[in-house]
């Protein structure tokens, strides 16, 4: 053989053990997945089945629990409405919720960073952040009437208190060796936020914005008591008024199905925005230990 020749060495691994273990992997994890969603389907399958007997069997009278043939002409009656409903309801809530978010998430930045900031809000803060909500319905009627306004205000009120309570906990909660390391390099305060503060606080706010968002579907409903013409809230307004629990039950699927909807969209912004952090790094025995895994 030539001496410039080169001699190529045979793969340590066939190729095909290769495709075979790769195949392996692929079905142990559909396996795993199926598994998984199985086990979450498990216990609204079984409330499914008990609600068909009891309804069958007329164990419960139709008023507190319709059966599904209610429930069938309920969804006929209301068809031609809900899209609009959901339109109006869908808009009045993501605007108060995106209100609430950025004023909530502003107000927790500022009293953290000034405290001629903290010592302003700060009071009026601790004060209105036990107080119910439902429970300033009437004042908001009183002040600022019946329409879209305060509708949306209560809802952003709602979701800037829980806001404006994470971040300014999630600031105190910056591990300090984060900021003397930045000190040490010669950052100046602004920077130590932009650079230090904001990306610790990212986590700890995603979690907050997935609470407030639920929490602004249920506000949603109360501020639609409010004198509201159209929405979901309304429609359940009118399904009590004559007694058809079918529809409410069906109202409130409707709100159940948003309110997921977009609990997994800001999921999946979470996992792309939060890929860094050392919770999605976590893996393996790390995992399985926290109940993670």
């Amino acid at each position: 053989m030539s001496s410039n020749s080169v001699d190529i060495q045979e793969p340590s691994v066939p190729l095909r053990q290769t495709k075979a273990g790769y195949s392996a992997f692929r079905s142990r994890k559909v396996l795993r997945l199926m598994r998984g969603l199985s086990i979450r389907l498990a216990v609204p399958a079984v409330l499914i089945i008990i609600w068909l007997i009891v309804s069958d069997q007329k164990l419960v009278r139709p008023l507190f629990l319709p059966p599904p043939s209610s429930m069938k002409r309920a969804f006929e009656n209301l068809e031609a409405l809900l899209p609009r409903a959901i339109l109006t309801t869908l808009t009045m809530t993501l605007t108060g919720f995106a209100i609430g978010t950025a004023l909530g998430t502003l107000m927790g930045l500022g009293m953290a960073y000034s405290r001629v900031v903290r010592e302003l809000l700060g009071t009026i803060f601790d004060f209105l952040r036990p107080v119910p909500v439902f429970a300033l319905i009437p004042l908001f009627i009183l002040w600022f009437g019946i329409g879209r306004a305060p509708q949306v205000a209560l809802i952003a009120m709602g979701t800037s208190v829980i806001l404006g309570v994470t971040t300014l906990e999630a600031i105190r909660n910056v591990p300090p060796i984060y900021i003397r390391a930045a000190l040490t390099l010669g950052a100046g305060r602004q920077r130590i936020y932009r650079t230090v503060i904001l990306p610790s606080i990212i986590p700890h706010l995603i979690g907050a914005i997935r609470v407030s968002a639920a929490a602004s579907w249920g506000l949603d409903v109360a501020a639609e008591f409010m004198g509201s013409q159209q929405g979901l809230g309304y429609l359940i307004i009118l399904q009590q008024t004559y007694l058809r629990t079918a529809g409410i039950i069906l109202l409130v699927i409707v709100y159940s199905i948003l309110a997921f909807v977009t609990d997994v969209l800001i999921a999946l912004i979470e996992a792309r925005v939060t890929r860094w952090t050392e919770r999605r790094s976590s893996s393996g025995i790390v995992a399985s230990i926290i109940g993670l895994g």
